[in-house]
Order: structure tokens, then sequence, then C-alpha cells
């Protein structure tokens, strides 16, 4: 009799122990009804109701926006062609890159002029080259021109509104 009370002892407490081990398990169980056909002797068919569990999950899927942000990389094209710069005027947003493309026979070159002077000179353009130079987040007016052909000028406008999209006139 002993036994079996140490027996009955030892197994609660093996119970006990192993149910408090386990992590708790939630899981959503439902029925639903559904007609499960049937054959019957006089060959027509009848539909009996079963049930089939069930398990539902449940997700939350994140929220995406899109933005418009003025520091992506964008980059955008001044062509060199007959000695003038195409376009000769460009607004943009802060951040914009810019690429002058040589497409004459001649060298030229970029560089600031007027308010600008000294923030950037590319040095010779050679027929067929480009350069490229990305502006910061400044917005204002930088007006440049060619070293060997001083008629030759062109202007960028850093702006930072909605409308600053990439312009000519």
């Amino acid at each position: 009799m002993k036994k079996l009370i140490c027996f009955v002892i030892i197994m609660i407490a093996f119970v006990c122990f192993t149910g408090c081990t386990q992590p708790a398990v939630q899981e959503v169980v439902t029925t639903q009804p559904t007609m499960v056909p049937t054959a019957v002797p006089t060959a027509e068919l009848t539909l009996a109701p079963t049930t089939v569990p069930t398990t539902v999950v449940t997700a939350v899927l994140p929220i995406v926006t899109r933005t418009t942000s003025p520091s992506a990389k964008v980059v955008t094209t001044f062509h060199m062609r007959n000695n003038t710069f195409v376009p000769g005027e460009l607004t943009v947003l802060p951040g914009t890159g810019i690429t002058w493309i040589n497409d004459d026979s001649a060298v030229h070159s970029v560089k600031t002029i007027g308010n600008a002077t000294g923030m950037f000179n590319s040095g010779d353009i050679i027929s067929g080259s480009q350069w490229s130079y990305t502006f910061g987040v400044r917005e204002g007016r930088y007006e440049f021109t060619c070293s060997y052909h001083p008629d030759m000028k062109g202007t960028v406008i850093i702006q930072r509104t909605e409308s600053s999209l990439i312009r000519s006139p």
C-alpha cells in the first residue's frame, strides 16, 4: 500500500512539474458545418452535416506609404552643343546630380560664376566626355560658364518645393 501511495505522489509531482514548464500555447479552433454526400439505397444523394475544425490565423500587415525625399539621388543632364548649354536653365531639388556632356568637337569646361564663383570647376571636358557634380541642400541660383567660351552660360536653380520638377525653358 505504501508503494502505491508513493507511486501516486510521484506521478502527481511529475504531472505538476511538467505542467509548469510547458509554455502556454493558444490556438483558435472553430468548427464550420459542411455537407458530406452519403449514399442511400434508393440511389438518391442526401447531405449529412459534419464539422471540420478550422484554425484562424490573423496577421497585421505593415502600412507602407510612398514619400518623396528631396535627398533622393536624381541625375539630370546638360549637353554642350554648338558652344551653348542645352537646356540653358534647370530647376531641380536639393541633392540633385547634374551631368554635363560635351557633344561638340571643341574642348569645353564648366565653372561657377557670380555668387557661386569657385564652387566647382570641371577642368577640360574633351569631345564625347562628361563631367558630373552633385548639389547639396542649399537652395539658390548657380550660374556657370565655359572657360574657353565666356558667352556660353547656363544656370541651375536649386529649390525645395513639390513643384521643383526638372524644367527647361
